[in-house]
């Protein structure tokens, strides 16, 4: 399921969820009045662990006991809402986890407005759903599972670089009996639409407002696909237009009413005319100047290219490409999301909303009267051993060299103390012999969509069954690790890790689960 693409947040079909800042470098997120931030690990969009750990409305007793029982419509109302709660949207912590429980709860076509009581300019916002997890929360109390979906979901959306990464989000979960799987798997990846790094939404997936035509222009591009290439070997792709503009030669791909524009581009995210990722453009016709019918270049170091496409003209209507790379290419082209999303990181579950389980306390306060009032946050600048969330768990897949050095990295504000943490860190996702330890899912491959690769059934470390998992897949090993923690903690074993067979002990001392 892939939130951050046209269709996902990752996690959509996947859910590609994107884990991002903004600028040159790691965004930072705006800090309370009071606290410090201890260390940086963020969720999608730079959402901090200090943002999800440490917040008024999650890691406030009150609050978290009416999110757990309330619609979010009404309890966020910017005229009927709950007082307090609007008084907690004083830190922007805050809005920042409800921005993205938010965008798991709820579909692209839902919205929740509140009032935001931040100067310099108060007023109504709000917030937009994305992975549509747990629709009814809209309008109506959520449900157990409904939570506990939604709890896993934010907790994988986290990035130690604060840097965009798309993800794949899989789980199984049917809002109906006889209906499909909520986390779908897309046949055809789409490039994100946001810039690698920083997080930026790409301008050329933007509408055009000028009548905009050529190439270079930086609007009205739709995402196409991502293909898999032979470092430095030429690729060459088109949508209609001729491989020579010399004689009869093959055409590769095809255009429906108009001349298309292409735009290739290092990675799996779109880019900007200008961007350095920007690997070649097109006009996809012989005719005009220059005179390129197709894009060739050079497949990047990486292995992986996106392709982008529009029509000649941004006025032009019922347009359609088929986009293909030449068949004499070292290149597959218009991969699913399982090729794009192939490194199983590890399976995140439990239940953010307990207020009874948390382990620190956050709130807004007013101070001074009249035109002197002012709201600081208390109580974010805290160091809490272990989990503040004690019922959230994750375990990591067990093809990672130094899983639970991973993990921690993944999870914690300050790994190397396992303090600020946002789940507890219960071991494995499955068995393996490399080295003998017991897994924390029954199942490794859940059946509503098979092949895909989520873990089921998953303990904590009392044993208690959390059936609201999701899993996550990575593009690459090393996309949610800080730089300094890459060689050593995400680095992945050479060989297959492989089960035990069902009902076979483990070697002692690592007794079976019960």
């Amino acid at each position: 399921m892939a939130l951050g693409s046209p269709r996902l947040l990752a996690v959509s079909s996947l859910v590609f969820f994107a884990l991002s800042g903004c600028g040159t470098g790691p965004h930072e997120e705006e800090t309370p009045t009071v606290g410090a931030q201890a260390s940086e690990i963020r969720i999608a969009n730079s959402l901090t662990t200090q943002a999800l750990v440490l917040n008024a409305i999650s890691t406030n007793a009150d609050s978290n006991l009416l999110l757990g029982t309330s619609a979010l419509g009404q309890l966020f109302h910017p005229t009927l809402g709950d007082e307090n709660t609007r008084r907690r949207l004083h830190d922007p912590h805050a809005q920042r986890f409800m921005e993205y429980l938010v965008g798991c709860a709820l579909t692209v076509e839902q919205e929740i407005a509140y009032y935001d009581p931040r100067d310099p300019s108060p007023g109504v916002r709000k917030w937009i759903g994305q992975a549509g997890l747990c629709p009814d929360w809209a309008d109506s109390p959520p449900t157990r599972s409904c939570l506990e979906r939604v709890s896993a979901c934010v907790l994988a959306r986290n990035n130690a670089e604060g840097r965009r990464v798309e993800l794949s989000m899989r789980g199984e979960h049917q809002f109906y009996s006889s209906g499909p799987n909520i986390y779908t798997l897309d046949a055809k990846t789409r490039p994100a639409a946001h810039a690698p790094i920083t997080g930026n939404a790409l301008a050329s997936f933007g509408d055009c407002v000028l009548g905009e035509s050529g190439e270079q222009r930086d609007c009205g591009w739709t995402p196409d696909g991502i293909g898999r290439c032979t470092p430095s070997t030429t690729v060459v792709v088109g949508a209609g237009g001729p491989l020579s503009c010399a004689g009869l030669s093959p055409i590769v791909g095809s255009s429906v009413n108009g001349p298309t524009v292409l735009r290739v581009c290092e990675g799996i995210a779109g880019c900007d005319h200008l961007d350095a990722r920007n690997l070649g453009e097109a006009t996809g016709s012989c005719a005009g100047s220059p005179a390129v019918p197709v894009v060739s270049f050079t497949c990047p170091a990486g292995g992986y290219y996106s392709v982008m496409s529009a029509p000649a003209s941004s006025t032009t209507v019922e347009w359609l490409a088929n986009v293909e790379a030449y068949p004499d290419s070292a290149s597959t082209y218009g991969l699913s999301e399982q090729q794009v999303y192939s490194v199983r990181e590890g399976a995140f579950y439990g239940n953010i909303f307990l207020p009874n389980e948390l382990g620190a306390e956050v709130d807004v306060v007013e101070l001074g009267d009249g035109d002197k009032k002012r709201y600081v946050v208390v109580g974010a600048d805290v160091i809490v051993r272990g989990s503040i969330y004690r019922k959230m768990f994750s375990c990591y897949d067990p093809a990672w060299s130094s899983g639970a050095a991973y993990a921690a990295n993944r999870v914690c504000a300050l790994p190397s103390s396992g303090s600020n943490c946002a789940a507890r860190v219960t071991g494995p996702c499955f068995t393996s012999l490399s080295p003998p330890v017991a897994g924390k899912c029954d199942i490794l491959d859940g059946p509503l969509t098979p092949r895909d690769g989520d873990y089921e059934a998953c303990h904590d470390d009392d044993n208690v069954l959390w059936k609201q998992s999701v899993t996550t897949y990575l593009h690459a090993p090393c996309d949610t690790v800080a730089k300094e923690m890459r060689t050593q903690s995400c680095g992945r074993t050479s060989g297959t890790v492989k089960p035990l067979p069902t009902g076979e002990e483990l070697p002692f001392p690592f007794p079976r689960k019960k």
